[in-house]
């Protein structure tokens, strides 16, 4: 009996403070519903603070939680972040008690349309919005001292100018000018938070570029004859080559290369060559295009358009180059026949001419069908001596109509004729791409450093 008294004696206790702790804050909620009541009965929310005096300061940070959607052809980007506000309103000023100790009244977002508030406006931004799932993210508080916090989750969609002359191997830098929309530099300042002016996500990964830097300033910009206070934040944002590097970089120069195989094919080979140069070239231009579609179209030359269009010259100039090979090689030689591989068939029979006689006319040389000299070898009384030399000049001489043919068909039949213009493009293409792409990389890769310092400063 006497440990349920116990008990009950420890229930009883708890149950009185639970009522004292909640008579506390019930007392506490009236205290700072009649404060902010107070406050607001004569307070004119139409004027800002120091209406007729000083200029009222707005501090400014920012909290960048994401950035993406930077496109080149529309020349903008977004990010999502926390903007933060403090201002001072010294008509909000109030006393705390011993019963409500608080250092800032955690006031509801509703009474924030009650009070006076800066305009503030980002002015190259475009189609900037508040987050509203599953409700408005926004806050703010009330100091002691008159002081307020005001924050609000925004997605800011802004304007950014690039300069693509180094593309891919450039740094954009993008800029945000926040200022007031309505009151100018002798009404209302803008500062940066000294503290922390400008935070990033620790784990901010973009696809195609990187945030290298954040740099803030201030400054005085004129505008309809008045002077206003803007603060700006400047994105510095390095691009990413590895996607160009394969799908544009590397199939052109393996294209580039297959082209060169046709330099190791001999001159005759007119279809080969002409295959593999028309098919290098339309494959060289199909990917030209499917790269830059989703580029702008900039009036002057990029990085890459200088890279292409060396490419499609080294391969064009490829094709050209045995269309060189064969005119001036080949031209003497007129045609020779349009089925040349009956050709091999035919000898040249010549029962006169001695076989050690170099000088060749063309009345002593004719063609004659391999199969006839069968059907007529049992006609012709020769000696064996001189029908073991007919063989032999039938098994040295190639067919041809003419002493000059008759050499040019040698080369068809019986080897690889090779021209000395393809031996010196075998050694000049390879030894010319390279020496470009030392330059080019060196140069561009400096450049692009170069435009960052100066677009920094």
């Amino acid at each position: 009996m006497t440990h349920i008294n116990i008990i009950n004696f420890f229930i009883t206790i708890i149950s009185i403070f639970k009522l004292i702790h909640s008579s506390n804050l019930t007392s506490d909620l009236r205290n700072v519903s009649a404060i902010l009541n107070d406050l607001l009965k004569t307070y004119d929310r139409y004027h800002r603070p120091s209406y007729g005096g000083k200029p009222d300061k707005v501090i400014v940070d920012i909290y960048v939680r994401s950035m993406s959607g930077i496109s080149e052809l529309n020349m903008e980007y977004s990010f999502d972040c926390f903007l933060r506000q403090r201002w001072t309103d010294a008509r909000l000023i109030y006393n705390t008690t011993s019963a409500m100790n608080y250092k800032s009244l955690p006031v509801s977002i509703q009474m924030f349309s009650k009070i006076w508030k800066p305009d503030t406006y980002f002015y190259n931004g475009q189609r900037s919005y508040i987050h509203s799932v599953p409700h408005v993210n926004r806050f703010f508080r009330i100091a002691t001292d008159g002081s307020i916090l005001y924050s609000q989750r925004l997605t800011i969609r802004a304007s950014c100018i690039m300069n693509l002359r180094n593309l891919p191997l450039d740094t954009q830098h993008c800029t945000l000018l926040i200022g007031s929309f309505a009151y100018d530099s002798e009404e209302t300042i803008y500062e940066w938070n000294t503290k922390s002016a400008v935070d990033v996500e620790r784990d901010l990964i973009m696809n195609q570029f990187s945030l290298i830097d954040a740099s803030v300033g201030t400054q005085i910009l004129l505008r309809d004859n008045r002077t206003r206070s803007i603060i700006y934040v400047v994105f510095a944002l390095r691009r990413h080559v590895g996607y160009f590097l394969i799908q544009l970089y590397i199939p052109c120069v393996l294209i580039v290369f297959l082209s060169w195989v046709g330099l190791w094919l001999n001159r005759e080979a007119t279809n080969d060559r002409i295959n593999l140069g028309v098919t290098t070239v339309l494959t060289l231009i199909f990917i030209i295009i499917e790269g830059k579609k989703d580029l702008p179209q900039v009036s002057y030359i990029t990085a890459l358009d200088c890279f292409l269009a060396v490419c499609f010259i080294f391969v064009f100039s490829t094709l050209f180059e045995f269309a060189f090979v064969h005119y001036y090689t080949k031209a003497r030689t007129g045609d020779l026949n349009e089925n040349m591989r009956e050709l091999e068939d035919y000898i040249i029979q010549n029962d006169d001419s001695d076989p050690n006689d170099n000088e060749l006319t063309s009345s002593d040389i004719h063609l004659v069908y391999r199969p006839s000299i069968i059907i007529r070898s049992s006609s012709i009384k020769i000696t064996q001596k001189k029908s073991v030399k007919k063989c032999c000049r039938n098994f040295y001489c190639k067919p041809a109509y003419s002493t000059f043919q008759g050499r040019a068909l040698k080369n068809i039949f019986y080897m690889n004729s090779v021209s000395k213009i393809d031996i010196l493009a075998r050694i000049l293409y390879p030894l010319t791409f390279f020496i470009f792409n030392l330059i080019y990389w060196i140069y561009y890769l400096y450049a692009s450093q170069q435009q960052s310092k100066r677009e920094t400063k």
